[in-house]
């Protein structure tokens, strides 16, 4: 609404409120009110406020609060002014959608226009000048609350006012009248503060009364201003409640000069306050019917739809405990290691090879690190001697025969933090030697694919099974894909963990041997040993084939396996971290990261709670991350790991170690290979 004088160019604009719904309100709504409410569509009545002494450039706002429920007659805040209005809400998103907003603004519109022509208007003006609607719908399980407001506006009259120029009060009035103002308007009672009538009869005497008084004052000697309390911060616009005021004015009193006072209070002063002139229409406006409304609020972006509040970061429990578990590695970063890199950390996916005492541990500890995507891969099933030593295992998980391994402990871990990523998969990785997998063709080769596609969409991959063999093809594929691939092995009383290098050029059908036998890397778990991986179950007693420990071992090995995988992501090369040789276990020629050194490998022992940490590089040989080795498999494929399951023995063929035991002495070479243990 807008109208332009022809001698001073002044354009009369009024600006809506800016809606605020206090946390508090929703807290109280979601809690209490709306198990009153639900599945009804009573409106409920509310009472809100604004104020009029906001600070410049803040936008007008009408506050609700927890307290709004509750209709009050008083107020011991002078500035504080009520609105009252109705509360809707929708029992789902469809119905919040479908409401007729015209139609539910026209019929309050309609309210207001017959409070106005009525009798009883006069006793109760801030009931019905300033109302507004509520429109809400309250989504309890993401805890997304939609509300839409509308401050209903008559459209009367129905053509342009013309508009003097704008003055601060300040002009036109000096400093003592001014505090005089102020203090008759705390003066005044709750029901006229919002609306009133400045009597101005000289510039140092001032009287404040309410409109019902206006037939009283039109005949005396002075100049009389419709005031209002204007919440509106623009120095050259009113706010919104102007609009129905003038329009009872103009019903009420028939005046063709109207006097505004757009009262603002700013601390203790009041003479920013705007005072402008209207000239009414020498045309007559009479209609018996409501001209129309308008109203409804813009959102955030402007644009004429509804607002959305999110509380779920203080109201659901998830969300609490996203916003809490990484508190540890906040403090560490603020406090001791500014430059840790939480980030890169909470990106990198892990895949878990083997779900048992070692894959459960490394899977609370890379959580704890602030890991978000972990994947269980395990052929086995929980028994009852699992939980007590595996940590993601509860005694449920036993019965009914067990559940698998894998997607129990997957499961678990979102129990523990329901924002973790986790999938288990129960299938046994294939392995040199074990004809089992040769003659299930089919089977073997979906197992195969499936770890190939695991690996690739992970970052880390972690060995930690029972047997040798299982980690011979893990370790392949994680040499051609160059992952970080961290090993952890476990004896009775003794622990291996160990980081696999990385080569540094793609073994291509050109490579030739000479030429990958020239770049030195690290070694990985199988560069040890003189002997191809084989069926290390066959013939072995129950004891023989059970991984038995010292309790303690493997909490060990695991968050040295975790601690050794951050400290690798933290150092600026990656996974091509180098290694200075450090035979002596020398911490001193070792790389470092911010969080310190970054060994290649940490043996330890409980016998004698000692630990070292040897460096050890590429063997030329190695059957699992040897060059033709690796220029195989990248060749021929599945094909050429069909013949290794069939014959764990091509291995030492393929890579020389045959021709290497019969050149050298067998016992001699047996005294110097592993036990299949660190």
């Amino acid at each position: 609404m807008s109208s332009t004088n022809e001698s001073d160019d002044c354009e009369l604009k009024y600006y809506p409120f800016e809606s605020l719904v206090e946390t508090s309100f929703w807290h109280t709504l979601s809690e209490n009110k709306l198990n009153i409410y639900k599945l009804s569509d009573t409106e409920i009545p509310l009472q809100a406020f604004y104020r009029n002494d906001n600070s410049i450039g803040l936008p007008p706002i009408v506050s609700i609060e927890y307290e709004s429920f509750m209709i009050r007659e008083s107020w011991d805040d002078a500035n504080k002014f009520p609105v009252n209005g109705t509360l809707l809400i929708a029992n789902t998103i469809e119905e919040f959608k479908s409401i007729d907003k015209t139609e539910l603004s026209k019929r309050v519109g309609n309210e207001i226009w017959s409070a106005i022509n009525s009798p009883e208007a006069e006793h109760n003006l801030p009931s019905f000048l300033s109302r507004f609607i509520l429109l809400a719908y309250a989504d309890l399980k993401k805890y997304h609350f939609y509300y839409w407001f509308c401050f209903p506006s008559l459209c009367y009259p129905l053509k342009p006012l013309k508009c003097s120029e704008l003055r601060f009060l300040k002009d036109i009035l000096p400093e003592n009248s001014i505090k005089n103002l102020i203090k008759c308007h705390q003066e005044l009672s709750l029901l006229d503060r919002s609306f009133f009538i400045t009597f101005i009869s000289s510039p140092n005497e001032i009287s404040l009364y309410p409109l019902s008084e206006f037939q009283n004052l039109k005949d005396r000697s002075g100049q009389i201003y419709v005031s209002f309390a204007d919440p509106s911060t623009d120095e050259k616009h009113p706010g919104w409640p102007l609009r129905n005021l003038i329009a009872y004015v103009l019903i009420r009193w028939k005046v063709k000069i109207l006097n505004v006072l757009c009262y603002r209070k700013r601390g203790s002063d009041a003479g920013n306050s705007l005072t402008f002139q209207l000239e009414t229409s020498s045309e007559k406006e009479e209609i018996s019917e409501c001209p129309g409304c308008v109203g409804w609020s813009k959102n955030e972006k402007q644009k004429l739809l509804p607002r959305v509040v999110d509380l779920s970061s203080s109201l659901d429990p998830k969300a609490l405990a996203s916003n809490s578990v990484d508190l540890n590695l906040k403090l560490m970063r603020w406090r001791l290691v500014p430059d840790l890199n939480l980030e890169k950390i909470s990106s990198t996916k892990c895949l878990l090879l083997g779900a048992g005492t070692l894959g459960c541990n490394v899977a609370r500890c890379l959580m704890a690190w602030g890991v978000r995507h972990i994947t269980f891969v395990d052929s086995g099933k929980v028994s009852y001697s699992n939980p007590v030593r595996q940590s993601l295992f509860v005694f449920e998980d036993c019965l009914d025969s067990g559940k698998p391994k894998a997607e129990a402990a997957a499961q678990n871990l979102k129990k523990i933090f329901p924002h973790v990523i986790s999938e288990g998969y129960s299938f046994m990785i294939p392995m040199p030697g074990h004809v089992s997998f040769a003659t299930a063709i089919e089977e073997t080769k979906r197992d195969v694919n499936l770890l190939e596609s695991l690996i690739d969409q992970h970052d880390c991959i972690f060995l930690l099974m029972d047997s040798r063999e299982s980690r011979w093809l893990p370790t392949v594929i994680g040499q051609v894909k160059r992952k970080l691939v961290i090993n952890a092995a476990l004896g009775f009383d003794t622990y291996l963990v160990q980081r696999h290098g990385i080569p540094s050029i793609h073994y291509s059908s050109e490579t030739t041997s000479s030429e990958s036998d020239s770049h030195q890397k690290l070694g990985c778990y199988f560069c040890n040993d003189v002997v191809a991986p084989g069926d290390s179950s066959r013939n072995r007693t129950l004891d023989q084939q059970c991984t038995v420990t010292r309790p303690g071992v493997s909490m060990i090995a695991a968050s040295l396996a975790v601690e050794l995988m951050i400290s690798v992501l933290q150092h600026p090369m990656g996974v091509d971290t180098p290694a200075k040789p450090s035979p002596s276990g020398n911490e001193e020629s070792l790389p470092e990261s911010i969080l310190g050194i970054i060994p290649h490998q940490i043996r330890g022992f409980l016998s004698q709670f000692g630990q070292f940490m040897p460096t050890s590089f590429a063997f030329n040989l190695c059957t699992a991350c040897s060059p033709i080795i690796l220029k195989r498999y990248e060749q021929e494929g599945f094909d050429f790991l069909l013949e290794v399951f069939k014959d764990g023995i091509l291995l030492e063929q393929i890579t020389g170690l045959k021709k290497l035991l019969e050149d050298t002495s067998t016992d001699d070479v047996w005294a110097l290979s592993d036990d299949e243990s660190s």
